[in-house]
C-alpha cells in the first residue's frame, strides 16, 4: 500500500489537523475513557443500535438448556457452546429461547434479557452468532450474572473488514491468526485478508523461489485458517499484489525481464526501484494467473483482491515512456480489466485498490461494474467524501479502507487513527459503500507488536458497525475490560496515551512517526536529513494527492515546524510505562503483552535519543554525547535481546534478522562513536572532516 511512499516521503508530508480529543494541561491530546465512571454497567462493544438496561440479573449456569425455532439443533448448539464456553442442550423448554425472524434483515437480532430467560430473535444465522457475541461480552463482565437488557441491534455497513499485512518480513504463527480470528469476531467483524506480495504465501509452483529463505503462510495454513473462519462467521478472501509491489518477483532472475523498466527507475531522481510488472507483456498477467492458481484453491470466498495499488514504474519505461498521464491509466485499465476477465472465470469477484482511479475520477465509470474499488486514505487530513461521492454517481461498488496507523511507530498514532477512522465511515455510510476494510500495515520493518494495532482494529468494527460518536469515550473501556481483562481497568487509555508520544515532535507525518524513521537513517548530520527534506517536498503532491485544503496544510506544516522535544517523549512514555505496571491483566497471554509494551516502549526512547543525538551532538560537551550514547548502547542491547524472545512467541522464524537491523545497525553506530570518543584529538578531527566532506557532497548532489 503507501507504505513505500511513507518509507521514502515521510520527511516533508506533514499532513496534519488536531484531533478531537481532549487535552491536558500541556496541551497534548489524551485518552480518558469516559465509561470508567460508570463502573457497575457493563459496556457493550460495538455500541448496539439501541439498547435499554432493565433491572435485574439472569444467572447463566454451565449447562444451558435452549429452544430453537431452526431445525439443525446441533449447528445452533456449536455456536452457542463456542461463544458463551459452556454445554447447551436443546429441550422442550429451556433459559435461553432463539427465534429465526427473516424479516429483521442479515446480520440483525433483537435480544432480550429478564431475570428467568433470554430471548433472541435474530434474521439469520450471522445475526444469531452477533446477539451470542453480545451476550457473551455481558458474561464475561459479571461472572454470569448478566444484567436484565433489552436491546434492537443491527450493522451500518454489511462488510466489515480488517487486513493483516503477512509480507513485511512478519509472517505470523497459525496460531496467532487463530488469536486474531477470535479477537476481531468479538468485534463483529465478517471479512478478513491477509496481504500478500512476494514470497508470503508458499506458492507451490516456485519453491525454488522462496524454500531456501522464506518461512511463508503455507496452503494448509491457508485452508486450516479459512475453516477457523467460517465458523466464526468471517469471511477470509485470497488477496495477492499482481501489478506493483512485485520487486520480490523482478529481483529473480527468472522474472527480472517482465519489469516495466528493466533498468530500473530512479524514483524522484534519487532511489533505485524495479517493482512494477509490465502490464502489455502477456508474460506478466501469466506469472499473475499461475501465482493465482496456487493460492485461490484453499479459499472458500467469491471475492478475489488483486490489489494493482502503486504501480510506481508505468509509463516510464526509458525505451517506450508514456507522457501522457491519461494514456497511463488507460493501460492500467486495459490490465484491471484483462485479469478481471480471469477472475471471472474462476468464479470470484474481483476487489482493487482505487488509488490510481481517484487520482483520475473521470475514469471510474470505466471500471467494470462487478468489480469492487478499496479506497485506501490514511491520515486524519484526508477527506473521503469527495471520491465516495463519486464512485456513487459512478454507480460503483467500493469500500472505504482507513489504518489502524500502527506501523512505522512502534506504539500506534491514536490521535491520527481515531480521525481517520472516524472520516473514512463518515464518508462511506453517507455515499452507500458496501463497507469498511481497516488496513494494519507492517511497513519495513515490521517493528509494531500485535497488540499495538488492538485500538484501531477496535474502532474500526464500532464505528462500521454502529456509527456512534460515543464510541470513543467506549474504546479505553473496552480494551480495559474486554481485550486485556484488566481488573485494575487502566491498560486501555494506556496503551491509547502511548500512541499520542508523536505529538511532542516537528510535526504529524504520513505513514509513521519522526521518531520511528530515525532509524531508517541512523547517526546521520542534520544538515543532511534538511537536505532530504528539500529535495522530497518537491514531489510530494505528484505522490500523494491534496485535495481541497489539504495542499495549504501541508506547505504551512513543513513551514511551521516545532522543535522535537526529545525530554518530553522519554517523560511522557516513561510515565505510561510506570503506569503500565500497575495493570492487573487477566489474559493467559498477559506477561508476554506486557513484556511487549515494554519493549515498544525502549525503542521509542532509543529513537528519541537517536533524534536528539543528530540534532545536537555538535553543540553538546563530550562528557553529555557519552551519557547520552551509553544510554542508546544500553537500550539497544535490551530491545535486540527482548524482541527475539517476543518475536518467536507470535511468530514465524523467517523475517527476524531484517525486522531487528534497524536497531543493530543503530547499535555499531553508538558503539563507533562511543570508541571515537575515546580517541586523541588528531583522530577525532580527522573523522569529524572526514563525515563534514561526506556531507557536504551529498548535500550538494541532493540540491
Amino acid at each position: 500500500m503507501v507504505l513505500l511512499v511513507g518509507g521514502l516521503l515521510i520527511f516533508y508530508q506533514t499532513q496534519y489537523k488536531e484531533t478531537p480529543l481532549p487535552k491536558d494541561k500541556e496541551g497534548i491530546s489524551t485518552f480518558h475513557s469516559s465509561a470508567l465512571n460508570d463502573s457497575d454497567k457493563s459496556v457493550l462493544f460495538p455500541l448496539p443500535q439501541k439498547v435499554e438496561w432493565l433491572k435485574g440479573h439472569f444467572s447463566i449456569s454451565k449447562h444451558l438448556h435452549f429452544t430453537c425455532s431452526e431445525p439443525d439443533a446441533s449447528k445452533i448448539s456449536q455456536i452457542i457452546q463456542h461463544k458463551l464456553i459452556l454445554e447447551s442442550v436443546e429441550r422442550g423448554s429451556g433459559g435461553l429461547i432463539l427465534l429465526i425472524d427473516t424479516s429483521l434483515g442479515s446480520q440483525a437480532y433483537h435480544l432480550l434479557v429478564n431475570p428467568n430467560s433470554i430471548k433472541i430473535t435474530y434474521g439469520d444465522r450471522a445475526g444469531l452468532y452477533y446477539a451470542l457475541t453480545t451476550l457473551s461480552q455481558l458474561a464475561k463482565q459479571t461472572s454470569g450474572q448478566i444484567p436484565c437488557i433489552s436491546l434492537e441491534d443491527k450493522p451500518d455497513l454489511k462488510t466489515r473488514g480488517a487486513m493483516l499485512d503477512i509480507s513485511r518480513g512478519k509472517v505470523p504463527t497459525l496460531e496467532t491468526m487463530f488469536k486474531m480470528v477470535d479477537f476481531l469476531s468479538d468485534l463483529k467483524y465478517n471479512h478478513l485478508e491477509l496481504y500478500i506480495e512476494g514470497f508470503s504465501f508458499a506458492y507451490p509452483s516456485f519453491k525454488n523461489l522462496w524454500e531456501k529463505t522464506e518461512t511463508p503462510f503455507t496452503p494448509e495454513e491457508f485452508q486450516l485458517l479459512d475453516a477457523y473462519c467460517k465458523d466464526h462467521f468471517i469471511e477470509l478472501v485470497p488477496n495477492q499484489n499482481s501489478l506493483g509491489h512485485m520487486g520480490a518477483w523482478l529481483s529473480t532472475a527468472e522474472f527480472k525481464d517482465l519489469a516495466e523498466c528493466p533498468e530500473g527507475y530512479k524514483f524522484l531522481g534519487l532511489l533505485d526501484m524495479k517493482t512494477t510488472i509490465a502490464p502489455k507483456n502477456p508474460q506478466s498477467l501469466a506469472l499473475v494467473k499461475k501465482m493465482s492458481e496456487d493460492l485461490l484453491p484453499n479459499f472458500s470466498s467469491n471475492k478475489f483482491n488483486v490489489n494493482l495499488d502503486e504501480p510506481f514504474e508505468l509509463g516510464k519505461n526509458k525505451n517506450h515512456p508514456i507522457q501522457d498521464p491519461k494514456e497511463v491509466t488507460r493501460v492500467y485499465l486495459d490490465y484491471a480489466k484483462q485479469l478481471n476477465a480471469y477472475v471471472e472465470k474462476k468464479g470470484k469477484k474481483m476487489f482493487m485498490w482505487g488509488d490510481v482511479i481517484s487520482r483520475n475520477p473521470e475514469f471510474a465509470s470505466q471500471i467494470p461494474e462487478d468489480i469492487t474499488l478499496l479506497e485506501w486514505r490514511y491520515e486524519d487530513y484526508q477527506d473521503f467524501d469527495k471520491i465516495c461521492k463519486k464512485y456513487q454517481e459512478s454507480k460503483r461498488h467500493y469500500m472505504v479502507c482507513p489504518g489502524t496507523s500502527s506501523w512505522s511507530s512502534f506504539t500506534g498514532r491514536t490521535g491520527n487513527m481515531v480521525t481517520n477512522v472516524e472520516n473514512s465511515v463518515k464518508g462511506g455510510i453517507r455515499y452507500g459503500a458496501d463497507g469498511m476494510i481497516i488496513t494494519d500495515w507492517g511497513d519495513t520493518p515490521h517493528l509494531q507488536y500485535f497488540t499495538v494495532s488492538y485500538p484501531g482494529l477496535a474502532y474500526g468494527a464500532a464505528l462500521s458497525w454502529h456509527n456512534d460518536p460515543r464510541s470513543k469515550d467506549y474504546l479505553g473501556t473496552y480494551l480495559s475490560r474486554i481485550a486485556f481483562q484488566d481488573s485494575s481497568q487502566k491498560m486501555g487509555d494506556i496503551v491509547l496515551n502511548l500512541g499520542n508520544y508523536y505529538q511532542f515532535e516537528e510535526y504529524p507525518m504520513v505513514s509513521g512517526t519522526m521518531t520511528s524513521f530515525a532509524f531508517r537513517f541512523g547517526m546521520m548530520e542534520k544538515m543532511m536529513t534538511d537536505a532530504i527534506f528539500r529535495k522530497f517536498q518537491s514531489g510530494i503532491f505528484e505522490l500523494v494527492p491534496a485535495e481541497g485544503d489539504a495542499k495549504k496544510i501541508l506547505v504551512n506544516r513543513f513551514t511551521h515546524p516545532k522543535i522535537y522535544n526529545y525530554k518530553a517523549i522519554v517523560h511522557f512514555v516513561d510515565s505510561l510505562e510506570q503506569a503500565l505496571n500497575q495493570t492487573k491483566l487477566g489474559n493467559k497471554d498477559h506477561k508476554l503483552i506486557l513484556d511487549e509494551y515494554k519493549n515498544a516502549i525502549r525503542t521509542v526512547k532509543l529513537g528519541a535519543e537517536l533524534k536528539e543525538y543528530n540534532n545536537y551532538h555538535l553543540q553538546r560537551s563530550e562528557d553529555e554525547n557519552k551519557r547520552l550514547l551509553s544510554s542508546m548502547k544500553s537500550l539497544s542491547t535490551i530491545i535486540i535481546r527482548e524482541h527475539k524472545k517476543l518475536w518467536d512467541r507470535r511468530n514465524k522464524s523467517g523475517g527476524y534478522d531484517s525486522s531487528i537491523d534497524p536497531v543493530k545497525k543503530v547499535q555499531a553506530q553508538v558503539g563507533e562513536n562511543l570508541a571515537l570518543l575515546d580517541q586523541n584529538f588528531l583522530v577525532k578531527g580527522f573523522s569529524h572532516l572526514k563525515e563534514k566532506l561526506v556531507t557536504s557532497a551529498a548535500v550538494l548532489f541532493l540540491e
